[in-house]
């Protein structure tokens, strides 16, 4: 079943539908598909589509090694707001009479549970009308956002189902997956029409009632989570990711143009904390290079456009999981990675703020004006871009954080050379509907020499206006797009 607009994640689903959303690269939906089919060895699988069914079919016609045949049942659009009483009706002429059939959401996710003992369940001489995976919750939120299951005492047949109940009467939560007969898509078909509001779930309870036989569970063990909401989709991210977080890359990309004096400390402060420190020369004339690599860095040393393209050659240039980028002037520092790293376990970028006055060592080069500079820019952003749910207060900080495929969503739409490259990132990472937080960071006096950007008023303004001026750019360019759009949908009807 993967007909439904998901409502709850209103702007975000207007991209992707929910049963799209990858999980360690791969889309829930083909995920399910995997699961069911080495579990029942499928001659067929039915894949229900309504919202962006398009995407939905090209992903799951791409599947390999799942040797069963696909077909695709569409949902008119005036049904996808019935719900499943849509979905449900719609497989009645796929269904031989008491046919038994085995269905599952496409945007749940499953984690090391035992569909093959469900399949042997539902396989047994046990008579049931339906019978639902059930799981005991761990967390009350997980039994209001299913079903409630109330057993009888002492077996697996079940009194009654409740959706989104109100009060814990049972230990047990309903899951997406269960196994019913044709008569429950036929009660789902004739409850479509009807003004009275129905709901699917509840219909398990009449077929008993019809004398179909007995609501039966069957507890699943494992991960299971339920994707409501797009806070949903990073505790799965996250749960994935804790289950290989030893096993994960890291390097660190610093620009560097004549910081001879500071390189060699930034390098060795930043090689503990992660695989490879890649230093992007841009041709100093005064040793850089010689030092970094000396101190232990992969140097790269060739002409670069600036500041910006120094970034992003290095970040090309990396094939770790996760990518920091740091400065080469002793600014940021290695023994703050782990605090990146820890959000990104929930988040697909981490950027660092330099504008909390505690942080800011003695000495740094943050005056007030510098710091009034970086709160309105990062608010321009945070209100332009609303609809993503990130706050910013510093979107020019180069102490930041991502994960490889982030990156590789939006490094073709980066174009900023030079220091606008830094705000340019968190926006195509926002344009691209990822998830991006702020933390604030320690942010420490250089170790010597001047900054190319900032060191003095005309220095700032000028980086200042060329941001700007992206910004500007980069936004217009989003309402140009969305108004041929709607042009196109007005004069092709």
């Amino acid at each position: 079943m993967a007909a439904g607009q998901g409502m709850r994640f209103r702007s975000y689903s207007k991209v992707i539908p929910k049963a799209m959303f990858l999980i360690d690269g791969e889309p829930l939906i083909v995920r399910n598909a995997r699961l069911l089919h080495a579990a029942f060895n499928l001659d067929v699988l039915y894949i229900v589509v309504g919202h962006k069914g398009d995407m939905i079919r090209d992903s799951v016609n791409k599947i390999k090694g799942v040797n069963c045949r696909f077909e695709f049942i569409e949902i008119r659009e005036e049904l996808i707001p019935k719900g499943l009483l849509s979905g449900y009706s719609a497989i009645v002429p796929y269904l031989e009479l008491d046919e038994i059939f085995v269905s599952v959401l496409g945007d749940e996710y499953y984690e090391g549970v035992d569909h093959a003992g469900f399949a042997d369940f539902v396989k047994s001489s046990l008579e049931f009308s339906v019978c639902c995976g059930v799981k005991k919750c761990t967390f009350s939120e997980e039994y209001f956002n299913n079903y409630s299951v109330d057993f009888k005492k002492g077996g697996a047949e079940v009194i009654q189902v409740r959706e989104k109940p109100s009060q814990i009467s049972s230990p047990y939560f309903g899951l997406g997956i269960f196994a019913a007969k044709r008569k429950l898509a036929e009660v789902a078909e004739q409850n479509l029409g009807l003004t009275a509001k129905c709901n699917f779930i509840e219909l398990f309870n009449v077929l008993p009632k019809l004398g179909f036989g007995p609501i039966r569970g069957y507890e699943f063990r494992g991960g299971y989570f339920n994707i409501n909401t797009r806070t949903d989709v990073f505790k799965v991210k996250r749960f994935e990711r804790e289950k290989r977080w030893g096993n994960f890359t890291v390097d660190v990309i610093i620009p560097a143009w004549n910081e001879a004096e500071s390189i060699a400390y930034v390098v060795r402060d930043f090689l503990p904390v992660c695989r490879r420190v890649i230093v992007m020369d841009n041709n100093s004339p005064d040793g850089t290079a010689k030092i970094a690599r000396e101190a232990g860095a992969t140097v790269y040393s060739e002409p670069l456009g600036g500041y910006g393209d120094a970034i992003k050659k290095g970040l090309d240039r990396s094939d770790a999981d996760i990518f920091i980028v740091a400065e080469a002037d002793g600014t940021f520092r290695g023994e703050d990675v782990e605090k990146l790293l820890i959000y990104l376990k929930n988040a697909d970028a981490v950027i660092g703020t330099r504008t909390y006055w505690q942080y800011v060592e003695y000495g740094a080069n943050m005056s007030f004006l510098q710091r009034f500079g970086n709160i309105l820019f990062g608010s321009i952003i945070t209100f332009l871009w609303w609809n993503r749910r990130s706050r910013f207060t510093d979107v020019g900080c180069t102490f930041r954080c991502m994960w490889r495929e982030s990156y590789q969503k939006i490094s073709d739409r980066l174009v900023g050379k030079g220091p606008e490259f830094a705000p340019e990132m968190v926006i195509e990472l926002l344009n691209t509907w990822q998830r991006v937080i702020e933390i604030p960071v320690p942010y420490h006096a250089r170790i010597m020499g001047k900054s190319k950007f900032s060191d003095n008023f005309l220095a700032s303004a000028k980086t200042a206006l060329i941001m700007l001026h992206l910004i500007i750019l980069k936004r217009w360019r989003v309402w140009v797009d969305n108004l041929k759009v709607i042009g196109s949908l007005i004069f092709d009807h």
